[in-house]
């Protein structure tokens, strides 16, 4: 009984984080602290923070970043909460045993996250929608792991908020790719 109660817990703190994020997002009260950020340390951060759930499913988690990965100007925190979503949705969608891969790389004058698994990958139809506030996919496969389908459009908001861009490649049942700037 009481993991169950944890679990509704767990839930509900999520859900009310999502739609307080939203609201102060779409009223335009949600205001960024930019500073130097060294990206490597956010994700070792992050790693940390996710291990127990890849651990949980016997996931793989590769970490792939160059020496020379220079700081970057961001919101840490907020920097922390993209990933987080991307490496959470990774391990939900992500079969027990699956694999996760999180590279970043300098390009030009930006640096480039990606977020890659081998997971239930998405359907052209659900591509579409993806961004899109509460959007959960109708594959009783993708139903299986909880969400409020607020991650990705928050997620969204946040990097295009701080002048960055996010984009995927999905092919069915073999995975999904996340990027951003």
């Amino acid at each position: 009984f009481l993991t169950t109660i944890r679990n509704n817990v767990n839930r509900m703190s999520t859900l009310v984080s999502d739609l307080a994020d939203i609201s102060r997002i779409e009223s335009g009260n949600l205001r960024l602290e930019p500073r130097e950020v060294p990206v490597w340390d956010v994700i070792d951060e992050v790693v940390v923070l996710t291990h127990t759930q890849v651990a949980d499913k016997k996931q793989t988690l590769i970490v792939d970043i160059p020496n020379d990965l220079p700081k970057s100007w961001c919101d840490r925190n907020r920097l922390a909460q993209v990933l987080t979503n991307l490496i959470s949705n990774a391990n939900k969608y992500t079969p027990e045993g699956g694999e996760i891969v999180v590279q970043a790389i300098k390009t030009d004058w930006m640096i480039q996250v990606k977020v890659q698994d081998n997971g239930l990958g998405m359907t052209q139809e659900d591509q579409q929608k993806l961004f899109s506030k509460f959007f959960r996919s109708a594959d009783d496969r993708v139903r299986e792991a909880p969400g409020t389908g607020l991650g990705l459009s928050i997620t969204k908001n946040l990097i295009e908020m701080a002048g960055g861009k996010i984009w995927f490649e999905s092919e069915f049942r073999k995975g999904t790719t996340f990027y951003f700037t």
